[in-house]
């Protein structure tokens, strides 16, 4: 049995970072998401094998079926810091004994999205992030693994950089709906009833 810190599997770590290295291409791979609506403002998301819903309701009563596309935003953000923190102390043989990463995000213009507002930004216009660490490493260590953390980290980048967004629609008939992206596979191979 090989050894491991803060649960990570030394071995299994080490020879995922010497593939990344020999072979760069395999750790850079697309991801693929799928949106499925249901009703009202609520849809299922699709990834991989997993799922979730998103729900947009405008019932405020604290009844809604799942989180906002925005407050999943900011978890994933705070999920990728968090997750990276622990690889990166992970690799300098830093234990971790407890981790917390609290986030705070300002919607900046919501009207513009409401459709009140010709102009502005409908999201977050900043957000707070600070980590509660509880590891084997002085203050400066620390704070020079959550630099790094926040400078690596793939969500993060991606929260402060531009992105090329291309997108498309496509009218489709009803009958291009009677595949289940949980159950059944398409023609293309893909999960659900239109093409990746």
């Amino acid at each position: 049995m090989s050894a491991s810190l803060n649960g990570v599997d030394l071995e299994a770590l080490q020879q995922m970072l010497e593939e990344a290295r020999a072979r760069p291409e395999a750790v850079q791979p697309r991801r693929w998401a799928r949106f499925r609506w249901e009703e009202g403002l609520r849809g299922r998301v699709y990834i991989r094998n997993q799922s979730f819903t998103v729900d947009e309701s405008v019932d405020r009563s604290g009844r809604e079926a799942g989180l906002s596309a925005l407050e999943y935003a900011l978890g994933a953000l705070g999920a990728c810091l968090g997750l990276g923190f622990v690889f990166h102390a992970t690799r300098r043989g830093i234990a971790v004994r407890n981790l917390e990463v609290a986030l705070e995000g300002r919607i900046e213009n919501l009207l513009r999205f409401l459709g009140f507002e010709g102009e502005g930004h409908p999201g977050y216009g900043e957000v707070i992030a600070k980590a509660y660490v509880d590891a084997d490493a002085d203050e400066e260590t620390l704070q020079a693994l959550w630099e790094e953390t926040v400078a690596t980290s793939p969500v993060g980048n991606t929260f402060t950089r531009p992105v090329a967004l291309r997108t498309e629609i496509a009218t489709v008939s009803g009958w291009w709906f009677r595949y289940s992206p949980e159950t059944e596979e398409s023609a293309s191979g893909s999960r659900g009833g239109m093409p990746c």
